[in-house]
């Protein structure tokens, strides 16, 4: 094992600062080095180093594995798509190639590189559909594939807040307005753009959506705006999402996310109604309603500078503002249930409901994921049920928020100093190693969720939940001054 060690230390200094997902196996097949990126497919290098790479991918065939045929050939193997299920049963799909590894002329192992490419994947899937289809998804029809579309009556909840959306909707369903959406993550910004969607005249026109986020800032441009034959090397004639959206509407999430200079062509295709392909010469009329949507409070994007602010006013003439579930909370046991009902039709079960800790505790918690946290929560609980009422215990929430993963290590020996209740002092320390991690991670978010072992989303949700954008924006702020 101490061999292992040092062969781990010693690609440490080659791949770590690679933003591709890297593993390393020897001879024996063995896994001998993997870095950070990899957690984004699921795999921690705590419980793969030392372990066959037919353990870390149980359902792997020899056949099938590219480092067998790497090493039993000795020649690399570039640019190969794979898609395989992780241990947390996620389907993934992967640009993957692999290399031998020499030292000395002998070969010692090899060496994989991989991108998660599946939401791109995706997307293709929903681009080939749309593109044969040629309309937009029909709730009624059972031979879709897709999801359905949502309606005003998918909109759950009798709160003030929510009646009043609802009511919204109706009013701007039919007009050609830009919409914006604000909303933390989970609280159903798409739910939103697909009802006003429904409730137009235009229902049975496309709705095409897309997260800008998802996409690498190096494809999203031909995915959005489509791409010519002979333009770049490799481009092929394909429409891309505006041209798909032709007649409907086009919902761009996490808008924030996209680009600055991406953001000043697509407020170009906005006022003029007009797109041209990435590599063509001609512009294609195109008639869409945009809806746009962010998970970052419109005040601070603007602040921070992640959106034009050209664009910002162009999105922003009418405005919708999601509630978060804690300032809902009245709805919470519609939502329950509603996702009861729901998984006891998929799961086959027969559970009543919950019991009074259990509802407490709904009723309690802050809900930083809102509706999709409450959502998986149900879930969770149902997978296990087997009797009527779900008890607190059912929710297993130890492993649900990570605690276990918690130790004395997390919590320096004078921290006892704190004063007052015990969930304040949690925060205190929760807000003061976010801020660490993103003042070494020089306010780069991806990277301070890998220094603190989070998924990015996580990361988010947290910076959030403590106003931590303006800290961020400071840190750039500095570093740019410098």
């Amino acid at each position: 094992m101490e061999d292992l060690r040092e062969q781990s230390k010693k690609w440490e200094q080659i791949f770590s600062v690679i933003r591709e997902g890297v593993l390393v196996v020897d001879l024996n097949l063995r896994v001998t080095y993997v870095n950070e990126a990899v957690q984004n497919i699921g795999i921690y290098p705590e419980n793969v180093i030392g372990e066959n790479i037919f353990q870390v991918f149980p359902n792997l065939k020899q056949e099938h594995s590219l480092f067998v045929k790497v090493l039993s050939t000795g020649q690399p193997i570039r640019n190969k798509v794979l898609t395989f299920v992780t241990y947390r049963g996620e389907r993934k799909t992967t640009l993957t190639s692999t290399f031998p590894l020499y030292e000395n002329g002998v070969l010692t192992g090899a060496f994989e590189v991989f991108e998660d490419i599946s939401a791109i994947d995706e997307l293709s899937k929903k681009i080939v559909f749309y593109q044969n289809k040629g309309r937009p998804i029909d709730p009624q029809n059972k031979q879709d594939t897709t999801s359905s579309m949502y309606t005003v009556d998918s909109i759950i909840g009798k709160s003030r807040a929510i009646e009043a959306l609802k009511d919204k909707i109706s009013l701007i369903a039919d007009s050609f307005s830009p919409v914006l959406i604000y909303g933390e993550t989970g609280t159903g910004k798409e739910l939103i753009a697909q009802s006003i969607h429904t409730a137009s005249a235009k229902k049975n026109a496309p709705f095409i959506a897309q997260n800008c986020a998802a996409i690498p800032e190096t494809l999203l441009e031909g995915i959005l705006f489509g791409t010519e034959k002979g333009g770049f090397t490799g481009a092929d004639n394909r429409p891309g999402l505006f041209e798909l959206a032709n007649g409907g509407i086009l919902f761009l999430d996490e808008i924030n996310s996209m680009p600055l200079s991406l953001q000043a062509k697509l407020l170009r295709v906005i006022q003029e109604k007009k797109v041209r392909r990435v590599g063509g010469q001609k512009e294609i009329n195109i008639d869409f309603r945009i809806v746009a949507a962010t998970n970052v409070n419109p005040k601070l994007i603007l602040q921070t500078g992640e959106m034009r602010s050209d664009l910002f006013y162009r999105l922003n003439v009418i405005y919708l503002e999601l509630p978060p579930l804690r300032n809902r909370r009245e709805d919470i046991p519609l939502l329950m249930d509603h996702y009861i009902a729901y998984y006891n039709q998929h799961f086959h079960k027969k559970v009543l409901g919950v019991n009074q800790d259990t509802m407490n505790f709904f009723m309690e918690y802050t809900w930083p994921g809102n509706i999709r946290e409450l959502r998986n929560m149900i879930e969770r609980a149902m997978n296990m049920q087997e009797g009527e009422i779900i008890q607190l215990e059912d929710m297993n929430l130890g492993a649900l928020f990570g605690v276990s993963s918690i130790t004395a290590s997390t919590f320096p020996a004078d921290s006892c100093k704190h004063k007052g209740s015990l969930k304040d002092a949690l925060k205190e320390v929760e807000v003061d190693m976010i801020k660490q991690a993103l003042l070494e991670a020089n306010g780069n978010v991806s990277r301070a969720a890998r220094k603190l072992d989070i998924p990015q989303q996580t990361m988010n949700h947290k910076i959030d939940k403590y106003t931590l954008r303006p800290f961020i924006y400071q840190i750039k702020l500095n570093s740019t001054q410098k």
